[in-house]
């Protein structure tokens, strides 16, 4: 479930920052976010976004505790328009991935960024709840798959994520707008090796993480989607 909620939300990051040019995904032209995590996984997470989130660099750094196992991720994942690198540092191989789909989706001229991430939550199950005020911010709240975000100005500012009796809840604890970032925060390393994928599919991560949850209820056959044009075509029948 936990792979699902991260999957959904890598999606609705993508579809925001890898507009076209002429868009700007956010209002503001840069931006620092501090994460905090706690529950059933702790540590920090910081992002860097800068061009109205057509760049941004996302620094994790956490442990996962579940059912006496624990998972250790130190990772740095940029992204940069349409290309998306990802690397432990002090590690000399990485992966990058293009993300053809959806620069083959951003050519629709009718195609609604925001609009569209709002559906596609709407179709994984999420509803708006309505708005809640979190720490002076008034915040949309979505809930479901067992999961609450609240989002501000187009920010996660809080998620909690609940699977199998274990909790996690990662939180904002400083958001900063138009401040000055490094322009090394961007800069792609060149001593790590980047293995080169041709797509970057969240759709098949969110695909296979359903499938390992029994669905009796539902005697339907869901259609499948491999994609992001399949999804949206799907979000048009709605």
């Amino acid at each position: 479930m936990k792979k699902i909620i991260l999957g959904l939300l890598a999606i609705i990051a993508c579809v925001y920052v890898n507009a076209q040019q002429a868009i700007k995904p956010y209002k503001f032209k840069t931006a620092i976010v501090e994460y905090t995590y706690s529950g059933n996984t702790t540590g920090t997470q910081t992002l860097y976004m800068d061009e109205h989130g057509w760049n941004q660099c996302e620094v994790t750094n956490t442990v996962m505790k579940s059912f006496g196992q624990k998972n250790v991720t130190n990772e740095v994942k940029l992204t940069l328009g349409l290309e998306i690198y990802q690397w432990t540092p002090g590690q000399n191989t990485g992966t990058q991935m293009h993300n053809s789909m959806l620069e083959e989706l951003m050519k629709d001229p009718g195609f609604d960024i925001k609009d569209f991430s709002k559906q596609l939550m709407t179709q994984l199950g999420f509803e708006k709840k309505g708005n809640e005020a979190l720490d002076g911010k008034d915040c949309e709240v979505w809930k479901g798959m067992g999961s609450t975000i609240w989002i501000w100005k187009d920010i996660a500012v809080k998620t909690e994520v609940k699977v199998l009796g274990q909790k996690t809840v990662w939180t904002a604890t400083s958001i900063q707008f138009d401040v000055p970032i490094p322009s090394v925060k961007f800069d792609v390393p060149g001593d790590v090796e980047f293995q080169k994928f041709d797509s970057n599919n969240p759709m098949d991560l969110m695909q296979r993480g359903a499938q390992t949850e029994d669905d009796a209820s539902s005697g339907e056959q869901e259609p499948e989607i491999k994609s992001l044009k399949d999804l949206k075509n799907l979000l048009k029948k709605k």
